[in-house]
């Protein structure tokens, strides 16, 4: 194994940290806002349709140094990525881990990720505009909830081996680079089986109500969706509502029966989640955070995040700093905004067990 990002350090002073001990204290450099593209990485300019597929290798590179991805957001591309040998690390946020290979890691939009890769890792990545995914999957609404969390899988079954996903994958490569009679019919037949047989690998992940109707699960995805766009504080549950043409009352109902929280639980947890990438992967101070979050002043962010996490923003980032790989131990609590809530005093999301038709949810 090897260790995860070695970043160039600052020296940064004022405050007070929360064992004590006056600052200043070493922290990592980093750049001032989280990168965010339209496109693949490092493509900050590129407009894609909303049929958008790439496919691509990750091939071994001639080097003894790791290289790898900074953290970043793709704001309407989901990612899969294929990783067959080698050695990985995969920062997600909240959370960050090892990766053991082979694996499948399942990438919604606008979810912060990034990769360290060891020189001889080899594997395949494929993109897909979210609004190409919404449109194949319309009928399976269950599909959508399910995919619209980061997964690593690293189980697998006789009927969903990983060799069959790559395959898969590699299918849909051949197809993207054809020139054949109805490509696109044919591509989306490929999407479709891809994503049936890694929802049959996380299915179990989820504790879902029963009996949530489709609609119910259409409904869900649709609000996580305009929650995930939506600035902070940009709506209220009733606008959130509205868009849906339902009720508050029917939309807390949902949000209760899918996913055991309230609606303003989902859109404060989302809120936490934003001020957890600003804090650690930007240097902007806590006043900026505010104000880029839309906070009435940085008291009332400090209030509001104390209240959902524990910790005071400064309190958090400087914990953060201190051991740069996020040990789980060390970890402050950070709800998933869609997901189940954080147990009490583990200090992380809960880890899903894992059987032969399962993954790990970051």
């Amino acid at each position: 194994m090897f260790r995860y990002i070695t970043r160039t350090k600052q020296t940064f002073s004022g405050g007070r940290c929360p064992s004590g001990r006056c600052w200043p204290f070493t922290i990592p450099r980093m750049p001032k806002d989280i990168a965010h593209y339209n496109g693949l990485y490092g493509d900050d300019k590129a407009q894609v349709s909303h049929t958008y597929v790439y496919s691509q290798l990750i091939a071994p590179r001639p080097r003894t140094t790791n290289w790898g991805l900074k953290p970043h957001v793709h704001g309407n591309l989901y990612q899969l990525f294929f990783l067959e040998a080698g050695q990985a690390s995969l920062d997600a946020g909240a959370d960050s881990e090892e990766l053991i290979t082979p694996c499948v890691v399942l990438i919604p939009a606008n979810t912060v990720h990034g990769f360290t890769f060891s020189p001889q890792v080899k594997g395949r990545s494929l993109t897909i505009a979210e609004a190409l995914l919404d449109t194949i999957l319309q009928v399976s609404p269950s599909i959508l909830i399910e995919l619209n969390s980061l997964y690593v899988l690293t189980e697998f079954t006789e009927e969903e081996s990983f060799a069959e996903l790559l395959a898969l994958e590699r299918l849909i490569h051949a197809e993207m680079h054809s020139q054949l009679p109805e490509r696109q019919l044919a591509l989306n037949a490929y999407f479709k089986l891809l994503f049936v047989k890694l929802f049959r690998l996380l299915k179990h992940q989820q504790n879902k109500a029963d009996g949530s109707s489709n609609r119910n699960l259409h409904y869900f995805h649709e609000f996580q969706k305009s929650v995930a766009r939506a600035a902070p504080f940009e709506k209220k549950i009733s606008d959130y509502a509205r868009e849906l043409n339902i009720t508050p009352v029917h939309l807390n109902r949902i949000c209760q029966a899918v996913k055991g929280k309230s609606a303003l639980e989902i859109v404060n947890a989302n809120t936490i989640r934003r001020a957890h990438n600003h804090l650690v992967y930007t240097s902007s101070s806590i006043s900026e955070i505010a104000y880029t979050l839309q906070f009435a002043d940085s008291g009332y962010f400090t209030r509001f995040f104390r209240k959902h996490t524990g910790l005071s923003p400064v309190a958090y980032r400087a914990r953060a700093y201190r051991d740069e790989t996020y040990p789980a131990a060390a970890r402050p609590e950070v709800p998933e905004p869609d997901g189940p809530a954080v147990s009490k005093g583990s200090g992380q999301a809960p880890r899903h067990s894992t059987s032969s038709k399962s993954g790990r949810r970051i």
